[in-house]
């Protein structure tokens, strides 16, 4: 139900590609300190209803999921930390 979801938020946020939903979510509330206060909890939990309903919304479309992981994966290989390593010839057998 949620797959896709954590790369979708990762898309919203820009950085912070180790973290988990929820704490990607709580990156995307507004008002986020740690730890959270009663009103940031409240800003929290708003937030991720919001997301959750825009994240759906978007789910609908035909080949959404697949382009949310093309997008994440091209994201990626826009981080200067990110290098994806090929393996030579010689090391494959």
């Amino acid at each position: 139900m949620l797959t896709g979801f954590r790369e979708w938020l990762i898309l919203r946020l820009d950085r912070d590609h180790n973290l988990t939903w929820p704490a990607l979510v709580r990156h995307l509330a507004p008002g986020w300190i740690h730890p959270l206060t009663p009103q940031a909890d409240t800003e929290a939990v708003i937030t991720l209803h919001r997301l959750l309903a825009e994240f759906f919304d978007a789910r609908e479309q035909s080949d959404s999921l697949a382009r949310v992981f093309r997008d994440h994966r091209s994201w990626l290989t826009t981080r200067p930390w990110y290098q994806l390593e090929t393996a030579s010839p010689d090391q494959i057998n």
